[in-house]
């Protein structure tokens, strides 16, 4: 009577991972850092009223650097993981594992947004 509706599966290695709007890296000299800007209704109140500060600063080690700035090339996931193991070397070992889990977490926070790389489907 009812059929469950199959969702369709998307391979995460064809997929593009690109930086929110609101999301930017900087480079400093104590390490780069994800500036994100807090525009959420709750933040803002708590900005104005808690004296809370109007952006977020994430450090980032040198692999989430690695990987933040190859975000910004529109580059797939396999293509990120292929760089990041060529650029490193045993050091970035498991490549592909590691990205996918730090991907996770900044879609999580909603810091990503995807794309699919059509050259790939073509």
């Amino acid at each position: 009577m009812f059929k469950k509706r199959r969702k369709e599966e998307k391979n995460l290695l064809i997929m593009v991972p690109l930086l929110e709007k609101r999301v930017t890296l900087k480079k400093e000299s104590d390490g780069a850092f994800l500036i994100i800007q807090r525009t959420n209704i709750v933040e803002r109140f708590t900005i104005r009223f808690f004296k809370q500060p109007a952006v977020r600063r994430i450090k980032l080690d040198k692999f989430g650097l690695f990987v933040v700035e190859q975000l910004d090339s529109h580059k797939n996931v396999q293509q990120i993981a292929d760089e990041m193991s060529e650029h490193f070397g045993e050091e970035a070992e498991p490549a592909l594992p590691r990205l996918v889990k730090f991907l996770q977490v900044l879609e999580v926070y909603d810091w990503i947004i995807w794309d699919t790389d059509d050259s790939v489907l073509k």
